[in-house]
């Protein structure tokens, strides 16, 4: 009788809370731009489970500050050992690992974390899988998502590598799954992002409005910056992208955040902070009332400063482009311009204002229409883009990476004198089959109660008016009243993308060389460490 009615309070006690949320109009997210723990005198196993002992302070604390969900960075288990591969049970059974000595240890330790703070967990692990009717062996970079039980109620394997050694599903996966307060949350990871499958299939097909991403990434001026991304991504979109990072500094990976779509503020970090940051807010529930309840929350542990390396856009030297002339007599110009290349025509409409001698220091408008390799991905991707970007002179190839000196600026960077007062962008872009997006990287600044730690990038969302419907071209106006580094439209056109076919028997042929290399380079830096 005491076993039942104890059951019995526990369920009363989820149908209230689940009910005081949908009520709310909100869920309460947290996120973290996590460095991880690698140690080369300890074997595999035993970085894993620090990493995931590690973890219980952010799921800890998320609890404390009433968060629903906790989204972790990709590869943030397993570092740069590529040895563990974990046995993921399929979500449909809403297996609890804990106590199950079939999985791992970290899968039944993630499990009773999830369970004991009554929170969803998404992880991401590398995952072996073995088809039932073949027997054959498959490996997996994967995200996984435990529910306020500990069951695993949602995976999802990764489609668009970037340079893996591990395989592929034959057909993108559509992962999602229903929480208990009402929101359907979609996942994918890192690459997937520039990508329509599985992520906008997930957005047209299964009405997801909440997305959980952890990624890995490098970030790429001028364009494809970490959060230049993620906000472009969900504001574009109207979606809500609860995002987490890797930090290292030192290779150009950094920033996360809970962006939650065109009509609320942004909660991020970009930071060259060496560190972690664990970040909790309010998400707007789709179609519920009701504003935020607690305020963000921002906590990091630091350790030093880092430069902050930039990749360089590849095609920069293929773009179209014109100086932003700023006459010497002046301090103040209406450029108004329209620039073409290829099919892609840009009218620019912009109001300048600038200190008199100007620093060394040059803007750009440029217009691409055409293919494009993003970074080390063999695959060749369509692209349009029309832009205003910082350069370092006349030549275009000094725009972009080269526009900063090859590092994200801090706000101890000296700040060009020149201040955009208006920017209005708009362009005939090709609208089937494309995901046509804004796209905003500030020069940093010091605001008040700022959301990044080593200043603020981004515009609030409601600040940006961009258009995209099918009626005339898409187009963007903003007031920005400070220095820029990128604005402008960014567009995938993925009816133009290389045929996927290729794509495929890449990823098997770099699997099958992942297999040999990686245990060698793995076991030299263990040894060199000795």
């Amino acid at each position: 009788m005491a076993t039942k009615l104890s059951v019995l309070l526990q369920i009363t006690a989820c149908i209230v809370y689940t009910t005081a949320v949908e009520n709310a109009g909100h869920y309460r997210a947290a996120v973290v731009d996590y460095h991880i723990l690698e140690d080369y005198n300890l074997s595999p196993q035993e970085n894993l489970m620090a990493n995931v002992h590690n973890f219980e302070q952010y799921i800890k604390r998320a609890n404390e500050e009433s968060a629903d969900i906790i989204v972790f960075p990709e590869g943030a288990l397993r570092g740069t050992d590529n040895l563990i591969f974990l046995t993921v049970p399929d979500p449909a059974q809403k297996v609890i690992p804990v106590g199950n000595q079939i999985y791992d240890e970290s899968i039944q330790t993630l499990s009773l974390y999830a369970k004991n703070y009554s929170i969803y967990v998404a992880v991401n692990l590398h995952e072996r899988y073995t088809d039932p009717n073949t027997t054959k062996s498959f490996k997996y970079n994967t995200n996984v998502v435990f529910n306020r039980e500990g069951a695993i109620v949602a995976r999802y394997r990764k489609f668009n590598l970037y340079g893996e050694g591990v395989n592929i599903t034959d057909n993108p996966e559509h992962s999602f799954f229903d929480s208990d307060f009402g929101v359907r949350f979609g996942q994918f990871i890192c690459f997937d992002i520039l990508f329509k499958e599985p992520t906008l299939v997930l957005i047209n097909k299964y009405n997801v409005t909440d997305f959980i991403f952890s990624s890995h990434w490098f970030s790429e001026l001028p364009f494809l910056t970490s959060v230049q991304r993620q906000w472009s991504w969900a504001v574009g979109n109207d979606v809500n992208l609860i995002s987490a990072g890797v930090n290292n500094v030192t290779s150009g990976s950094s920033g996360s955040g809970i962006f939650r779509g065109k009509n609320s503020n942004n909660l991020y970090t970009l930071s060259t902070m060496t560190g972690s940051t664990l970040l909790i807010g309010d998400v707007p529930i789709r179609g519920k009332t009701g504003g935020f309840g607690k305020p963000d929350v921002k906590v990091g542990d630091y350790t030093k400063e880092e430069k902050y390396p930039l990749l360089q856009q590849n095609e920069m030297s293929k773009f179209a482009h014109d100086d932003i002339a700023l006459p010497t007599d002046r301090t103040s110009v209406v450029f108004k311009k329209d620039l073409c290349h290829n099919h892609l025509c840009c009218t620019f409409d912009l109001s300048v204002q600038y200190v008199n001698p100007t620093p060394a220091v040059q803007y750009k408008i440029v217009a691409y229409d055409g293919d494009i390799q993003f970074g080390i991905d063999p695959r060749v991707n369509m692209l349009q883009t029309c832009g205003v970007v910082l350069c370092l002179n006349h030549s275009v190839s000094s725009c972009g990476s080269a526009g900063v000196n090859g590092f994200l600026p801090t706000l101890d960077t000296p700040v060009p004198n020149v201040t955009f007062t208006s920017i209005n962008i708009s362009g005939n872009f090709v609208k089937k089959d494309a995901n046509i997006l804004p796209n905003v990287l500030l020069w940093p600044i010091n605001v008040g109660n700022s959301s990044a730690s080593s200043g603020e990038f981004l515009i609030e969302p409601k600040e940006v008016e961009f258009n995209n419907n099918n009626n005339g071209n898409p187009i963007m106006i903003l007031h920005p009243n400070r220095p820029i580094i990128t604005v402008g439209i960014h567009s995938r056109i993925f009816s133009r993308d290389q045929d996927s076919s290729a794509y495929t028997t890449n990823v098997s042929m770099l699997a099958m060389l992942f297999s040999v290399l990686v245990p060698a380079i793995v076991a030299y830096l263990r040894i060199s460490q000795l």
